[in-house]
């Protein structure tokens, strides 16, 4: 069964690294991982909107 999409978007989803404390990275012990990109903040926004989207 194929569902049919109000909303489908293409690009590329990106992962950001935000360092838990500031000053050199190398010596960072931990990091918070959120996902980002344009597309993927539109589609994310869309579907708490209730849209169906891919």
């Amino acid at each position: 069964m194929k569902t049919s999409l109000d909303v489908e978007t293409y690009g590329e989803a990106m992962t950001m690294f935000v360092a838990a404390e500031t000053g050199d990275l190398a010596k960072v012990g931990q990091f918070t991982k959120r996902v980002t990109g344009a597309d993927l903040n539109v589609v994310i926004g869309l579907s708490r909107l209730g849209f169906r989207v891919g």
